[in-house]
């Protein structure tokens, strides 16, 4: 199954999920010998082959306090000591933007993956349901800005929500975390499959995602 967001996508939304304390994100790689140069990054003594690295994810580096540091996406992963970075892209078709240069840089990667595919499989559930109902069998979906986005804040609303645990009613986690969770179940409502059944461009049947609710068996 296919994830139907990415780290830099949520990101673009709340850069404060990597560089702040780092919630129940995963922290994949870590290191103090960064160093950038135009759009590559480099630390010696990384393997990022076999930390798991992958396009689509956050590199943040800094020098002193992580909290003031820069989040970049990672482009590709070139080698095991190697990454093509950019600052974060308004379109992930257009040319990698330079970082500032640095060396001796602090720098660590964290990614949502696992919420990611959570909610990426929640949302999938629903939709092939909703298939099902409508007579089509659908082994996969294409994703679109609407899913992506509704995914986005599926992910936002389960990091805030954990790092919500314990807090008072009046904590920026807990206003956050319900706020997320409403959009995500706003965007949902305004979710539809499509199906182009003769393949003509037009589609044959819609279907909201809204009327669907998953139940325990």
């Amino acid at each position: 199954m296919s994830s139907f967001c990415l780290d830099r996508d949520i990101l673009a939304v709340e850069p404060i999920a990597y560089l702040g304390g780092g919630g129940s994100g995963q922290q994949i790689a870590a290191g103090s010998d960064g160093a950038l140069s135009g759009t590559t990054f480099t630390s010696a003594g990384s393997d990022f082959t076999s930390a798991g690295l992958a396009a689509g994810m956050v590199l943040c580096v800094t020098q002193t306090i992580p909290a003031e540091g820069t989040a970049l996406e990672i482009i590709s992963v070139d080698s095991a000591t190697a990454l093509t970075v950019s600052v974060l892209r308004a379109d992930t078709d257009a040319d990698a933007i330079a970082p500032l240069a640095g060396t001796s840089l602090n720098f660590y990667v964290r990614t949502f993956a696992a919420q990611i595919a959570n909610v990426s499989g929640g949302l999938a559930e629903k939709l092939r349901r909703i298939s099902e109902a409508a007579g089509i069998v659908a082994a996969d979906f294409a994703d679109s800005v609407q899913l992506k986005h509704t995914a986005v804040a599926g992910v936002l609303a389960k990091l805030y929500l954990a790092r919500a645990d314990n807090a008072r009613p009046h904590d920026a986690n807990w206003i956050k975390a319900e706020y997320y969770r409403d959009e995500f179940k706003r965007m949902q409502n305004q979710l539809r499959l499509a199906v182009d059944i003769d393949g003509d461009g037009e589609a044959e049947r819609t279907r909201t995602l809204g009327n669907v609710s998953l139940k325990r068996v």
